[in-house]
């Protein structure tokens, strides 16, 4: 009988998940820079330094809740999806997903974006998909995106807080999009 050991799995979901934490720790120590530096903007510019944000808004995190709320969800299940996509498509359509919501958050809304919650649904929205046949769509991935969209609209106008429903609508969005098109490559 042979000894357990453990393996590395999942690398784009632990290097994803290390720079969400290096981003925390990093914005705590430099008081709210990093979050300065690599937030997305509120507004839509072509300035280098600007666009960079809409990229990397997703390693930050307003504090340490913010950042173990969506790490656990990446935990469970990033790696699913890493496992069935692949780790290049997984890392395609997290930033894909990451520049639509910067770009749209910049557009359309008069505040900044830090966080992984887009990533978050994305990958929620993406797992119902996971076991769809070609032609295909399942009846419990149509109840999580109406659970789910139902939520952070009815979210969005009773509730005051400063979480980014619209970036949760659009990260689910994107990860019905994407789970269809990368799914149906396979």
């Amino acid at each position: 009988m042979s000894g357990i050991k453990v393996t590395f799995n999942a690398p784009v979901t632990l290097v994803f998940l290390s720079l969400m934490l290096a981003a925390t720790i990093g914005n705590y120590l430099t008081l709210g820079a990093v979050n300065k530096l690599f937030g997305c903007s509120n507004y839509l510019s072509f300035n280098p330094m600007v666009m960079i944000g809409y990229f990397t808004h997703i390693f930050c995190h307003g504090n340490l809740s913010h950042f173990f709320g969506n790490a656990i969800y990446i935990l469970l299940l990033m790696p699913l999806l890493e496992e069935k996509y692949g780790s290049l498509s997984l890392i395609l359509m997290i930033f894909t997903t990451a520049v639509i919501t910067g770009i749209l958050n910049a557009i359309l809304l008069p505040t900044g974006l830090v966080g992984a919650s887009g990533i978050v649904f994305m990958c929620i929205i993406m797992s119902s998909l996971t076991m769809c046949k070609s032609g295909e769509i399942p009846f419990t991935f149509i109840l999580v995106f109406i659970f789910y969209i139902g939520q952070e609209v009815l979210n969005g106008i009773f509730v005051a807080d400063n979480v980014s429903r619209f970036g949760h609508i659009i990260g689910g969005c994107c990860g019905a999009i994407l789970g269809k098109v990368f799914g149906s490559e396979r």
